[in-house]
């Protein structure tokens, strides 16, 4: 039975495990502490997540290609929707990633999640992330009203992709690319979301059995 490893707040990894949930592919899901820079060293000779490993010790990283990967381990007739101008979508998100990585980031750590359940890991991530910022979580937190205006204007102006019951319930390339961003954003407590949108985060989370931080959210 193979592996996938991940972290529980990483987009990326999410891309992973919400495919490998839809297909209906019996792994095993590991939960790296954030700081743990040797397990991925050992597995794939870099520091990223996800890692899917397989049962002879081999393993492959990058998000898309991990998904690819699934699609051809899937039983037979399962698979997902062409990828169809997911730009149209994703372009709203980009035009703010800053905006929502300072929204994002201190909440990682703010939320009980299993990759930072060590005071190590959760400095591991500070470290960095605030490096990425320019501002410590204390003031990208801080200023989350200005930060959040931003996200809801995009996501006000952002399509909603079309609901997996208009697609005879199936998983589309474009959820891929959509999806992981938008469920990383139920973590801000109140943030306003198209009701279009937050119904689509909605059925695609139940969808692909990946939880969201709605009752989490700060």
């Amino acid at each position: 039975m193979p592996t996938l490893h991940q972290y529980l707040h990483c987009p990326y990894c999410v891309r992973a495990d919400m495919t490998a949930n839809y297909l209906g592919i019996e792994h095993k899901k590991s939960y790296l502490l954030n700081d743990d820079e040797a397990t991925c060293h050992k597995l794939i000779g870099a520091k990223m997540v996800p890692i899917l490993e397989f049962d002879d010790g081999t393993a492959m990283g990058e998000s898309l290609d991990i998904v690819e990967k699934l699609i051809e381990m899937a039983p037979a007739g399962k698979k997902l929707l062409p990828k169809t101008e997911p730009e149209k979508y994703t372009k709203h998100l980009e035009s703010v990633s800053f905006e929502i990585n300072a929204l994002l980031f201190p909440r990682n750590v703010m939320i009980e999640q299993p990759e930072f359940a060590t005071e190590e890991a959760r400095e591991y991530f500070r470290k960095k992330k605030e490096k990425s910022l320019g501002m410590s979580f204390e003031e990208a937190f801080d200023n989350t009203e200005q930060y959040k205006k931003a996200v809801e204007v995009a996501l006000a102006d952002m399509p909603a992709p079309p609901l997996p019951a208009q697609q005879m319930n199936q998983l589309g390339w474009n959820d891929i690319f959509v999806f992981p961003v938008l469920r990383n954003l139920t973590m801000v407590k109140d943030l306003a979301m198209p009701d279009e949108l937050a119904q689509y985060v909605a059925a695609v989370a139940e969808l692909t059995d990946i939880k969201l931080y709605t009752d989490l959210a700060k």
